[in-house]
């Protein structure tokens, strides 16, 4: 829903101080390099309604991921599935056999009706689990604290299971640009996984670095993916542990680095960016898994909104939601909702997601914002929250406002003398709200004041 509201600049301010958000776009940080969002264990149910003979609402479903959202990055998961039994015992030699790969004709047609809305799409691909027979536990689930792994010596049949999804992706035209050996690898999941310490973690990926690095040169048009690493479920260790070790047995072999964002204790991607160095940050994957009882999941959006705020703020380049569906739940786990074969339904955390990519282009730039006030709050925890990004050329300036707490609050926006008087256009979603237009307007000395909601996402772009 779109709606045009009539009410003043101002957007109902009171005379109460307001919590005041000062941006300033001289002070620049890392480049903005877009927004992502997974594809991840329910993806038949994505492609459910096209199966059930409901070729429009599947396109209708198809628009609403990727014509209505603006996002750069697609995450697709390798599943344990397509090698139930060794082929041979030659890891260069591959006799995987076509039919253990259906479970692919999902991933294949999500990626297809991505690419067909936004031909510019990357697709990033992690294993969650290798098969069974792979395993200390025999299982494709991680074991919990059993602690599943990979049995010593089975580390290049490993990465030819990898290359094996690899080429299979190309061949269905859907090559697959960034690749992550792991998801969670420092985490005892029940979940498809497989455990890593450390130790493990390194040796292993500079084994399958080499080998689609030799494989790449024997089959050179099947493109070679980029490396994500170390995709961890914490920062904290990702920042302590995980990526030093990684980056000193394997500098040259690491891409991109990588954590989610479910331990969310301190200056975790202040430390990540320091390490990255000039290679992107990526928060790879984050949702509010907590069971939410609140309208339309609105709680559960105004968490994502806390996270993208610290995570860009701190030097992340790139910043991916979990997952695109789920089956209806209580959870925030998911943008859309499918019924399955039936219909969908868009959740609160759709709609400000939506609202949030939608100004946003890849090369702009973080800058400097700054809360203060009664709302303003610690690290992680409820408040008014913001974050803001500059065009290169200095041309637009967008400025996202969250509020994190259930109370509404008064809100000035300050930018400096770069946008003094500049026209802005602003948005705003909250509980009673999807992504409505609110008033044009200039920034008069610079400020722009707007009463936001409890749990409401207000965004403002401003040119020059």
């Amino acid at each position: 829903m779109v709606a045009l509201l009539a009410a003043g600049g101002a957007c109902g301010f009171t005379e109460a101080a307001p919590t005041v958000v000062t941006v300033d776009s001289q002070a620049q940080r890392q480049e903005f390099q877009g927004m992502g969002c997974g594809a991840i264990f329910y993806e038949a149910h994505i492609t459910s309604l096209g199966v059930n003979g409901k070729s429009k609402e599947q396109e209708q479903l198809y628009d609403a991921m990727f014509t209505d959202v603006r996002t750069n990055f697609l995450q697709l998961m390798i599943r344990h599935d397509h090698e139930p039994q060794n082929d041979n015992d030659d890891p260069y030699k591959q006799e995987f056999r076509e039919a253990d790969f259906d479970y692919c004709k999902h991933p294949v047609a999500i990626a297809a009706a991505a690419k067909k809305r936004i031909p510019q799409m990357k697709l990033y691909a992690v294993l969650y689990s290798p098969p069974g027979w792979m395993k200390t536990n025999g299982s494709e689930a991680g074991g919990g604290e059993a602690r599943g792994t990979l049995k010593e010596g089975l580390e290049l049949e490993l990465a030819e299971y990898i290359w094996a999804f690899l080429v299979h992706m190309h061949e269905q035209k859907q090559s697959i640009d960034y690749l992550s050996i792991a998801n969670e690898p420092d985490w005892p999941h029940e979940q498809p996984s497989y455990f890593l310490t450390t130790e493990r973690h390194v040796a292993l990926f500079s084994q399958v670095a080499g080998y689609l690095k030799e494989m790449h040169k024997r089959f050179p048009d099947v493109p070679q993916a980029k490396l994500v690493a170390p995709n961890s479920l914490s920062a904290v260790d990702a920042g302590k542990v995980l990526v030093p070790a990684l980056l000193k047995a394997a500098n040259e072999q690491v891409d991109v680095i990588a954590s989610h964002d479910y331990d969310r204790r301190g200056d975790r991607w202040k430390t990540l960016r320091a390490l990255a160095g000039d290679r992107p940050l990526w928060q790879s994957e984050c949702s509010y898994n907590a069971h939410d009882p609140s309208p339309g999941l609105i709680r559960s959006a105004s968490e994502y909104w806390l996270y993208m705020t610290e995570a860009f703020n701190d030097g992340v380049n790139v910043w991916h939601a979990y997952d695109w569906v789920y089956p209806p739940r209580q959870g925030g786990e998911a943008m859309l909702h499918v019924d399955w074969g039936q219909a969908f339904h868009h959740t609160k955390i759709y709609h400000g997601f939506r609202q949030w990519c939608a100004p946003l282009e890849p090369g702009m730039r973080v800058v400097d914002s700054r809360v203060e006030g009664t709302a303003a709050s610690g690290y992680s925890q409820p408040g008014v929250k913001a974050s803001a990004f500059l065009k290169p050329d200095g041309s637009k300036l967008v400025v996202h406002v969250a509020a994190v707490q259930d109370a509404a609050v008064d809100v000035e926006i300050r930018v400096d003398k770069a946008f003094d008087n500049a026209v802005y256009r602003q948005w705003r979603t909250s509980e009673k709200e999807d992504i409505v237009v609110l008033p044009q307007g200039r920034a008069q000395q610079g400020v722009i004041r707007m009463s936001l909601p409890g749990r409401g996402l207000w965004t403002v772009e401003l040119r020059r």
